[in-house]
């Protein structure tokens, strides 16, 4: 794995400033639960599976705001008396930064899985194109 010098990188960049204020915002509040996963389903889409057995639909909230999409999930307390209780169902709340022109196109909870559609959507004027010589 290369690092990358940041005095190195910001001499021959100009507008980057924003992109270290966006992992200032992110709260340290992104512990190890509930795990995830980010897959890569195509060019330019993701799948991020979060494993979030015993949650409801009605227990777990997906939002997009300032390119920052955040999980949030709620629980309830417990009323029955456990032996043993190996399986958490704790409150969460995980954010993830998007970059440009990522944008959600959906959620879906299927067997224990919370699964988010994500797409990267660069506007055509934002797209690589060939200049004419005349």
């Amino acid at each position: 794995m290369t690092l990358i010098n940041l005095n190195n990188f910001l001499n021959h960049a100009i507008g980057f400033e924003d992109v270290f204020r966006r992992f200032d915002r992110l709260p340290t509040i992104n512990a190890g639960f509930p795990h995830y996963n980010i897959k890569k389903a195509g060019e330019d889409k993701y799948t991020l599976e979060m494993a979030v057995a015993g949650y409801k639909k009605s227990d777990i909230s997906v939002n997009v705001t300032d390119g920052v999409l955040s999980i949030e999930g709620t629980s309830s307390e417990d009323k029955e008396e456990f032996v043993h209780k190996g399986i958490a169902k704790r409150a969460f709340k995980k954010q993830l930064q998007l970059a440009d022109y990522v944008e959600c196109s959906g959620a879906k909870l299927e067997d224990g899985m919370l699964k988010i559609n994500l797409k990267h959507n660069l506007p055509e004027n934002k797209k690589a194109k060939q200049i004419a010589i005349k």
